[in-house]
Order: C-alpha cells, then sequence, then structure tokens
C-alpha cells in the first residue's frame, strides 16, 4: 500500500573518489524498485567536496521531492539547509544515538554541526526518549519506535540445526552471539574479554560475531590473546541474520552507546526476552 503511496529516493555518502567504500549496498536493489540512489563523496574525507556535491544534487532534482529525511545529525546543517533553499515544505531530522561520537574531537566536532542542522528542521523525531533528549534538549520531537517485522526473527529450531552445522557448532554448545559493525563505538573488545570469563566456566560455549568494520584486525588480535581463536567466530557480513538469531542462546550487546539499546535472551520456549540497557 505505502509502495504505491510513497515514492522513495535515497542519497548517501559511502564512495571515496567514486569508488564505493563497502562491497554490500542496497544501491542496485534499490533502483530495480524504482528508487533514484544519489551517492556523494564521503564527508570526512573532504566536508568542502561532500556539501558541494549535496548542493548540486539539490539543485538538480530537489524540487521533485515533498520531504527530505535526514539521518545524520552532523550533516543536517548542510541537507536540510539545501532542501529548505529548494523549498522542500518537510525537512525531517532523526536522532538514533544518545551521544554524537566515542571520540571526544568527534563530539567537540559534531556539538556546533548539531546545534546548526536543528535549525533547518521542521520535524524532529527519535527512536527513543534518550535520543530525543539527547539531540533536541526540551525541543518537543516525536518517537517513532523501530519497526521489526517479527515473523522474520522467530526462533526457528530448523534454522539452528543447519546454521550450527554450518559454524561448526556442535547442538549442545552454548553461543553467545553479537550483531553490529566491528568499529569502537560497538565495544566488541569489551565483549570478548566477558565471553573469556563465561568460556572458563563453560568450555563448551562459542561467540558468534555478525559484522564486519575497520577494527576487525585489532579484534582478532584480542580474540588471540584471550586464547580463544578456537571458539570466537566472526562470521563477517551476512544476508540471513534473522535466521542466524536462532544460532545463539544469548545475544549480547555491549555497545557504548546507542539510541535504543537492548539486552536480548532467548529463553527455553525459544522466545527472546528484551531488555533496555541505561
Amino acid at each position: 500500500m505505502m509502495k504505491k503511496r510513497v515514492h522513495y529516493d535515497f542519497m548517501h555518502h559511502a564512495i571515496r573518489d567514486g569508488v564505493y567504500m563497502h562491497k554490500k549496498r542496497y544501491d542496485e536493489e534499490l533502483k530495480a524498485r524504482g528508487c533514484s540512489v544519489y551517492p556523494v563523496n564521503y564527508a570526512g574525507d573532504n566536508l568542502r567536496r561532500f556539501m558541494s556535491e549535496v548542493h548540486e544534487a539539490f539543485e538538480k532534482v530537489g524540487f521533485n521531492y515533498d520531504i527530505v529525511h535526514c539521518h545524520m545529525p552532523n550533516s543536517a546543517f548542510c541537507v536540510l539547509r539545501e532542501a529548505e533553499l529548494v523549498g522542500i515544505e518537510h525537512r525531517v531530522l532523526h536522532s538514533h544515538l544518545n551521544s554524537s561520537s566515542d571520540k571526544f574531537l568527534h563530539r567537540l566536532r559534531n556539538a556546533p554541526l548539531n546545534a546548526i542542522g536543528k535549525h533547518y528542521a521542521t520535524d524532529c523525531i527519535a527512536c527513543s526518549d534518550d535520543a530525543g533528549r539527547f539531540l533536541f534538549g526540551s525541543r518537543p520531537f516525536t518517537v517513532i519506535n523501530n519497526g521489526i517485522p517479527l515473523e522474520q526473527f522467530a526462533y526457528d529450531s530448523e534454522s539452528r540445526k543447519l546454521l550450527r552445522s554450518e559454524l561448526g557448532i556442535k547442538e549442545t554448545d552454548p553461543v553467545v552471539g553479537c550483531v553490529g559493525r566491528l568499529v569502537k563505538q560497538k565495544n566488541y573488545p569489551f565483549a570478548v574479554h566477558v565471553f573469556a570469563k563465561f568460556h572458563e566456566a563453560f568450555p563448551d560455549a562459542k561467540m558468534l560475531i555478525l559484522g564486519d568494520g575497520d577494527d576487525r584486525e585489532e579484534l582478532e588480535g584480542i580474540i588471540s590473546s584471550e586464547h580463544l581463536s578456537n571458539v570466537v567466530i566472526l562470521a563477517g557480513v551476512r544476508e540471513d541474520i534473522n535466521k542466524l538469531y536462532s544460532v545463539m542462546d544469548v545475544f549480547f550487546m555491549p555497545s557504548l552507546y546507542e539510541g535504543l539499546p537492548v539486552f536480548c535472551r532467548r529463553s527455553a520456549s525459544g522466545r527472546f526476552a528484551m531488555h533496555v540497557l541505561r
């Protein structure tokens, strides 16, 4: 229904000098569905170039749009400003986190950028109260809960059996799982150190980490130093994560900060217990 009523196009800054930064992307799938995709060069490499490319894109096609939805507060000063300049009436700023960075200098840089970006927003939304208060302060905002197609994530004993076999995990092995980018924010070194203690008590336990990122080599070194190379599985980027949750007995999210962090534990009935972390 919504696909027929609303048309979506996308802009992202996941290229460097015209070359895609990541192997896994949705560009072709989105184009096949009739969406336009506008890649611009990564802002962190050259902010001036990023701003110029965003300006050119809005000048060329901005008049086509009724709404612009910005998911990056530190680029809203550019994206939402350009949207306003071409007359787009609804300019949405979306807060997903309760911190702007795990690096002090980045937080220092982002503070004025976020403040300027909010000036151009007509609608403020967040994934949680914490994320909303962090970015918008006393300004009114709307919490939009993350949508999850529960049927796709339901516990599946057949997937558990097949995927455990694929990963070399025995049916009786306790499995602790993590999902996310291998970057500082996700705090995987801490997760591995915690798992090392758990493994001392449960020698058959395995750790399954899904995702990839710039800190993979560092994480591999920590895993090796804890003598866990044979029991921590770095499975990389997967497209069947919804099924891989059935492999896990415990889902562990050790992030330093998130907009809506959760800790999930699958009970004996195969259901997940969700606990919001503060």
